[in-house]
């Protein structure tokens, strides 16, 4: 079977297939089933001439989902990044930093990820970036549960520590001797202090990541979202639940979308939006 040449056109074809599929029930995992398959290579033959295998249909997906995987970590969360006619317009060595943490993205130097949208349907539910972003020009610190539980043991190492070395230097009274030096220093915390001063700087530390995460996460996930969407009438194969799936891939269409106070009025939301870019 010949090599195809994917240009602009057969891969904008081929993604709306697939997207199609997937929108009919016909993505059981993380492939399309036979019967996707066969009306991929169908309906690809019929708009282009061009008859695809189902390898060659498998290969192309993986092959994009790892696109779609690449430009949604350079994305996600970046509001420093500079635009330009949608293209990322950032430096060298912005670049440099991006092509190191995410391997494939160095494409998206040029031009944007295509097909996006059926990309998103495509993939949704098979593609998470949230636990393993990456942000080169933030200073926040990601701290891991491991870690620190990790220093909270140390601190109460130390703590025990400081104590079993306070007991050394104050003798019990019936000794006879006095001690070495006082318990209290004028103008001195004890050593304990420190172990607890640590430890609330690891409290903070952990709060500070939560409640970053949760930031960048949103107040809704996707699971609940589209929970809601079917709830107001939005079925599945509907044109209101594939605008859904278009439009909540991005955390402000979630949240916009959940504000809204009854169930009818969220579907002639998601009827309107599928109107204003899609309808002819």
């Amino acid at each position: 079977m010949p090599e195809i040449v994917w240009n602009v056109e057969n891969l904008r074809i081929l993604c709306g297939l697939m997207a199609e599929q997937v929108e009919k029930g016909n993505r059981p995992n993380t492939f399309l089933n036979s019967v996707g398959y066969a009306e991929v290579e169908k309906g690809f033959k019929d708009r282009t001439g061009i008859v695809l295998t189902k390898n060659q249909i498998k290969n192309k997906w993986d092959k994009l989902k790892e696109d779609f995987k690449a430009w949604k970590k350079l994305t996600m969360g970046q509001t420093g990044i500079g635009w330009n006619n949608g293209t990322i317009n950032m430096d060298d060595e912005w670049w440099n930093k991006a092509k190191a943490s995410i391997p494939g993205c160095g494409k998206f130097k040029k031009q944007p990820l295509q097909n996006e949208e059926e990309l998103a349907i495509c993939f949704q539910g098979l593609v998470n970036v949230g636990s393993d972003h990456w942000n080169p020009c933030g200073n926040t610190p990601t701290v891991a549960v491991d870690d620190v539980v990790r220093v909270d043991d140390e601190v109460a190492a130390l703590g025990a520590t400081q104590e079993e070395d306070l007991d050394e230097i104050t003798p019990s009274p019936s000794s006879g001797k006095r001690p070495a030096r006082p318990f209290h220093v004028t103008g001195k915390k004890p050593k304990t202090a420190n172990a607890i001063l640590i430890q609330e700087a690891c409290t903070s530390m952990a709060s500070s990541a939560s409640a970053y995460a949760a930031k960048k996460e949103g107040k809704f996930t996707n699971e609940e979202v589209m929970k809601a969407v079917i709830e107001c009438g939005a079925t599945y194969g509907s044109d209101e639940h594939y605008i859904a799936t278009s439009l909540f891939v991005k955390r402000e269409q979630r949240e916009m979308f959940m504000t809204l106070p009854t169930n009818e009025i969220k579907k002639n939301w998601l009827t309107r939006k599928y109107n204003d870019r899609l309808a002819k």
